[in-house]
């Protein structure tokens, strides 16, 4: 049990004593405020790096993706010319015919010179 004297003393001293509470409640709320804050600013400064790296990643993304694009557009553009040019070999299927005189001699004199 405490003794009366005590308890005369913090029934004498209680609007100090809560002062003192009060006080010591206003700092601590104060410093936990400050803490937050702090634990708060480090985590906006990794968020933002964290941001940064996806960026960097969305950009390089989208320049492969465009570049994958050109790839692909070159690709068809040399399966249509492809087809085209099969196209026209088999058109020419048949047209074999022979040479005019004028210019079966004139094949005779490149081709007999350059042997």
């Amino acid at each position: 049990m405490i003794p009366v004297r005590i308890w005369g003393w913090v029934l004498r001293n209680l609007p100090g004593i809560a002062l003192v509470a009060v006080l010591a409640g206003v700092v601590w709320t104060i410093g936990a405020a400050f803490q937050d804050r702090t634990r708060l600013r480090a985590e906006l400064a990794a968020t933002q790096v964290d941001l940064a790296t996806a960026q960097s990643s969305l950009q390089q993304a989208a320049e492969t993706a465009r570049i994958h694009r050109a790839h692909l557009d070159r690709a068809a553009d040399e399966a249509r010319a492809w087809v085209a040019l099969s196209n026209d070999l088999q058109q020419m299927e048949g047209r074999d015919a022979p040479l005019s005189p004028l210019l079966a001699a004139t094949a005779r004199r490149l081709f007999s010179t350059s042997q």
